[in-house]
């Protein structure tokens, strides 16, 4: 099986890595910000990295896809890392057509959301304190009340 892409027919295993190839940059990308000035709270309800990346990738596919697209308009960037760029950016828009639109909002390095806000940081704990708000830990606490 392949894929026709600007006449150019893309193999089954080819689409695959590439795709993966994307989603991999994406949780990397989500590893940079989970590293960024963060709040305690988040750092409650995500201690571990790798775990925060596996999880919320989806929300920097396209924060991967502008890096893509900047990095196509590098004259200096090489052909063959441009052409998997272009054909990834390519087929997940592809297996994204007919689906419906993924609600997550989308984060970018040199945002304020990316970055973190110390500010922002304080209110969250006024605000909602510095638990965890994982299911099993609201589960916990609600057993040592009763």
């Amino acid at each position: 099986m392949s894929i026709v892409i600007n006449g150019e027919q893309i193999g089954a295993t080819e689409a695959a890595s590439l795709v993966r190839m994307l989603c991999h940059d994406a949780e990397e990308m989500a590893g940079q910000f989970h590293n960024m000035n963060r709040s305690v709270k988040f750092r409650a309800n995500w201690p571990d990295e790798y775990l925060f990346a596996q999880a919320e990738w989806k929300n920097f596919v396209e924060a991967v896809r502008l890096m893509y697209a900047k990095r196509l308009g590098d004259p200096k960037c090489p052909p063959a890392e441009a052409r998997k760029m272009h054909l990834a950016m390519v087929l997940q828009t592809m297996a994204e057509q007919g689906a419906e639109k993924d609600p997550r909002i989308q984060l970018a390095p040199g945002t304020q959301q990316f970055e973190g806000d110390r500010f922002e940081n304080k209110k969250i704990i006024e605000q909602f304190g510095k638990q965890s708000n994982t299911f099993k830990d609201l589960l916990l606490g609600s057993a040592r009340y009763h």
